[in-house]
């Protein structure tokens, strides 16, 4: 639906229900609110992803100078003395990093190259490399962060894909919640402008009727307070219908000046099959997959109590080479300066590293093991409330399936008694037109005309707000029997 709002602004603008959902979907703040929830989940994802991708890093000191007493050896005396020293140093390292999810450990490849510039009366400039350096880390019988976070991260993301479709559909909830204040406010405000203006029409016949002595003054008076109490209803209908116009304005973003009218849609005679709706929401509905995630968490925590309470190693191994050019010659007493170029020709060295950590938990005073068995039992409540759950799920979507099928009757049969209420209505105003019906007869028919007129709306609002819930509980428009979908990639492109 394409809308010119600004030729709106002083005109009056017809939307069905239909119209609003379309336009909450579009440009209400609702509906960018989800999109940005939904797009955080995205980037949670892609960043996961990217973990078990190769990782390239440059770091880098630019320049650090020292000036200061430095304590060193003295291989000419044997002893350590404090020595005056002054050098200007530089550093960089390029590190490719790769995770290994089935393991836990990352494969690394680090280059490094220094440079050091020592200044005062013998200066001379040092280079150091290690053209390359491999590397593996690993957890010994650890907890393997990885492994679960390959299990984590796609359910959170496919939570936050249909949490996404089901914030659209609460906003559509919401919208339909406006929709049918903003009709209500209307109706109500026709009635109550009716009713004044019908009222006043009466109290002049009887004023007539009183005159030729054919009522009373007391029907008179009654007739009189009737009218009193209508002026009051009538202006607190246009207050209630500002009030409720300006919330629909506002829910939509429609400009202010607007003048809205609300096209009433029909209810649908369609009914849902209890269960078909269960298994669609136990299939589709988000609430599964966050109570899935709780399952999950639990037992990640049980496996990360049970690594930290036994024997841990950590396992570094490494293997390079390194050069270095630049020294000070004290045979001849003379500095030499390396080159840059030196550090990356042969003959180079090997550079080796082997590293095994180990940690044993001798007497902890059952720390560890309280801390497990808390685990085990936290995991055994999580799977008692998920299953808890899952059957209140159950119960709340086929409570909601039966309320809805049974509210296309409740519209039809509150149809009937609106049409019942008027045409009684207009027949006791006629016979006390004629005098065959007092003012307390015609009084509690406009009430009763009224009051079915309101429920009447009252049972069209729940019909579609009910055809919503039951949506949103199961992700399916039932209309045209598909699953509700999100072209995701379409959406990404938006921002």
């Amino acid at each position: 639906m394409a809308l010119a709002f600004s030729a709106f602004s002083q005109q009056k603008m017809l939307l069905s229900l239909n119209d609003a959902l379309h336009l909450a979907q579009t440009q209400s703040l609702q509906s960018f609110l989800a999109k940005h929830t939904y797009l955080v989940g995205y980037w949670q994802y892609k960043s996961f992803q990217a973990d078990y991708l190769p990782a390239l890093t440059f770091n880098s000191q630019l320049i650090s100078y020292d000036n200061a007493n430095q304590l060193r050896y003295n291989s000419v005396t044997n002893t350590e003395d404090f020595i005056r020293t002054e050098t200007l140093n530089s550093s960089a390292s390029l590190v490719l990093l790769q995770n290994v999810g089935l393991t836990g450990g990352t494969f690394y490849v680090q280059s490094d190259l220094d440079r050091t510039q020592n200044l005062g009366d013998n200066s001379y400039t040092q280079f150091a490399s290690r053209p390359f350096r491999i590397g593996y880390q690993q957890k010994l019988f650890g907890y393997n962060q990885f492994k679960w976070e390959r299990k984590t991260e796609p359910e959170r993301y496919e939570l936050a894909m249909r949490q996404y479709l089901q914030d659209v559909e609460q906003n559509n909830g919401m919208a339909c919640d406006y929709f049918f204040n903003l009709a209500m406010a209307e109706i109500n405000l026709e009635m109550a402008a009716f009713n004044y203006h019908h009222t006043d029409t009466l109290l002049q016949l009887a004023h007539q009727r009183f005159n030729l002595g054919t009522i009373q003054k007391e029907e008179l008076l009654e007739l009189e307070l009737s009218l009193n109490n209508a002026s009051i209803r009538l202006k607190e209908a246009r207050m209630q219908y500002r009030k409720n116009k300006e919330q629909f304005i506002t829910f939509l973003r429609l400009p202010t000046g607007v003048e809205v009218e609300i096209l009433l849609p029909d209810a649908l005679n369609m009914a849902i099959p209890e269960a078909k709706a269960l298994d669609l929401a136990l299939e589709r509905n988000a609430y599964m997959v966050e109570q899935q995630l709780q399952l999950i968490g639990a037992r990640r925590n049980v496996a990360q109590t049970r690594a930290e309470n036994r024997f841990q190693a950590n396992l570094n191994v490494s293997y390079g080479i390194n050069r270095i050019d630049g020294y000070y010659d004290y045979t001849n007493n003379a500095a030499v300066d390396g080159d840059i170029a030196g550090v990356y020709s042969s003959p180079f060295d090997d550079y080796q590293t082997l590293g095994v950590d180990v940690s044993i938990p001798i007497l902890d005073w059952g720390r560890r093991k309280g801390r497990y068995q808390m685990a085990k039992s936290q995991q055994e409540v999580t799977r008692i409330g998920v299953e808890q759950a899952a059957v209140n799920f159950q119960q709340e979507v086929i409570t909601k399936v039966l309320e809805f099928n049974l509210q296309y009757d409740k519209v039809q049969a509150a149809a009937k008694s609106d049409t019942l209420a008027m045409d009684s209505y207009q027949l006791t105003s006629l016979r006390f037109i004629r005098g065959n019906a007092d003012v307390l007869k015609l009084t509690s028919s406009q009430t009763n005309k009224d009051n079915a007129r309101l429920q009447y709306i009252r049972a069209l609002y729940q019909f579609w707000s009910d055809y919503y819930t039951v949506r949103e509980l199961t992700l399916y428009n039932f209309k045209t029997n598909s699953t509700l979908e999100e072209d995701f990639d379409e959406m990404l492109g938006e921002f």
